[in-house]
């Protein structure tokens, strides 16, 4: 019989086997290095993209802060001005009220009754002065009851005034001032403005 020896085909057949193993994790090693190289781009590139995102609505949330600023600047500037044409509209409403004042006492002060003295404290009237009689006194205040743009408040004090001549009754009466409205004025004017 004849030998053969096998072991250096065992041996080439060890080292094919080891060279390929070798190649197989070297392959494999590539191919995960790559993966991880192309995972890692990526995931560069969606950082960069969302950086560059939130940078952009950073950017934008600052203009609308700024603006919204600007908003409220504005509606501030607007509420100051709306408050100064309120202003000015009372103040046009309330011109021609001096004038009715004026003549509703010229209608209400009774024959025999004197205002020596007026004082005005916004709305508020205070009125000094000297009647013949009480009865006077008591006629300008009903006169002042059926009045519009006056109302009666407080009669401080009534007094036998001392001087020469008629006797009188000095009288010290606070009134405040008020403003009919619309409605009432057109029924005390028969309906004619």
């Amino acid at each position: 019989m004849a030998t053969i020896n096998l072991l250096p085909w065992r041996e080439e057949r060890r080292q094919e086997k080891k060279r390929e193993f070798l190649l197989i994790l070297g392959a494999t090693a590539m191919v995960a290095a790559l993966v991880v190289f192309l995972v890692h781009t990526a995931l560069a590139s969606q950082i960069n993209s969302q950086n560059r995102r939130n940078q952009f609505l950073e950017e934008q949330i600052t203009q609308l802060d700024k603006e919204i600023r600007e908003i409220k600047e504005l509606d501030k500037q607007r509420q100051e001005l709306i408050s100064r044409m309120d202003i000015i509209q009372k103040l046009q409403k309330s011109r021609p009220e001096v004038v009715h004042l004026f003549d509703e006492l010229v209608r209400t002060v009774p024959e025999g009754v004197h205002l020596m003295s007026w004082e005005r404290r916004g709305k508020q009237l205070s009125f000094r002065g000297q009647a013949e009689s009480n009865p006077r006194v008591s006629e300008f205040l009903r006169k002042i009851d059926a009045s519009d743009w006056m109302k009666y408040k407080d009669l401080k004090e009534v007094v036998a005034a001392k001087g020469k001549g008629i006797p009188t009754r000095a009288f010290v009466l606070d009134l405040e001032q008020a403003a009919p409205s619309e409605e009432e004025l057109e029924q005390n004017n028969g309906g004619a403005k």
